[in-house]
């Protein structure tokens, strides 16, 4: 039976030269920086070779792309609501959409030929800015001290969901006897439902905190003052942003409800005003200005959103 050869001792020690390391990194990095990537094969996923394809591919498109997607579908839907206005113009019917074209005059008489948009406008987003306002202060540190102490959510989370499964309308009344129609009723509103919205969506971020980190934390002898600082507070920052993405969405959704409580002014009164006159054309007018400024709000917390989560 042949003897095993066998290496001397410490002749990989002689072979690890700090020239002969050099060299090979040299020549790796000469071999990567040879690989061509843009005319490297993408790989196939063909039924008949590889088996049933698994999943999607979820490339992002250019920028470009998804902006002309998104045109061309408003363009769309806008034929669709032209068709359909003229269909019920030429046979008679009457159309409860109105159509593009009486939408763009009403627009034209309440905004330009007069300021009477503007000034519901106005003060429908003082209600809406107020009212998310002062939620947003109070949620943050009513979701920190649900998720950190359990008496503090033993006594809040009962109210929270309750509150939450009663639509903002169904305590307009109850609202109204206690403010009355004074414009406090309809911060309170407003409060209300974003506030909920909120307090949900930063308690939860904070309850996600990963488990590993605040053990690692304490492992290198971190005190509830710096594991809050330190861990839970960067950790839920994306959750806080989400919510005031999400808190904008309830404001806006309120607000209908929030001047059902009384008043001669605002952009839900005149939507609602409106409607039961059955002038489609500024009632339509008034929801689509409602959904455009929602999406300019939303747009621009989520510019802020991706700004302030860099890091993650």
């Amino acid at each position: 039976m042949a003897k095993k050869e066998t290496k001397p001792k410490g002749w990989l020690k002689e072979k690890l030269t700090p020239q002969f390391v050099k060299d090979y990194f040299a020549k790796r990095e000469e071999e990567i920086a040879a690989v061509d990537l843009v005319n490297l094969s993408k790989p196939v996923n063909d039924v008949a070779t590889s088996g049933p394809k698994k999943m999607k591919d979820f490339s992002l498109w250019p920028g470009w792309k998804t902006a002309l997607v998104g045109v061309g579908g408003v363009i769309f839907v806008i034929i669709i609501w032209w068709i359909y206005a003229a269909i019920c113009d030429a046979t008679g019917e009457m159309s409860f959409l109105s159509s593009p074209v009486g939408v763009c005059e009403a627009f034209y008489e309440q905004a330009i030929a007069s300021s009477n948009l503007w000034r519901h406008l106005g003060s429908s987003l003082q209600r809406v800015i107020v009212g998310y306002l002062i939620a947003l202060v109070l949620s943050i540190p009513v979701a920190f001290l649900m998720a950190w102490y359990k008496p503090v959510r033993a006594f809040f989370d009962p109210f929270i969901q309750f509150l939450r499964c009663v639509p903002p309308i169904a305590y307009v009344p109850v609202v109204v006897a206690i403010f009355g129609t004074t414009e406090q009723a309809k911060y309170f509103v407003i409060f209300l439902a974003v506030f909920l919205t909120m307090t949900v969506t930063i308690y939860q971020g904070v309850r996600n905190v990963d488990l590993t980190l605040v053990k690692a934390a304490y492992t290198f002898g971190a005190r509830d003052r710096n594991l809050f600082l330190g861990v839970i507070v960067p950790n839920a920052f994306p959750f806080i942003l989400t919510a005031m993405r999400l808190g904008v969405g309830a404001a806006m959704t309120t607000l209908v409800a929030a001047e059902l409580t009384g008043t001669s002014i605002g952009l839900g009164y005149f939507i609602q005003s409106q409607g039961s006159q059955l002038i489609m054309d500024n009632c339509i007018m008034g929801i689509l200005v409602l959904g455009i400024f929602g999406i300019i709000f939303d747009k621009g917390l989520l510019f802020l959103e991706k700004k302030a989560t860099r890091w993650k």
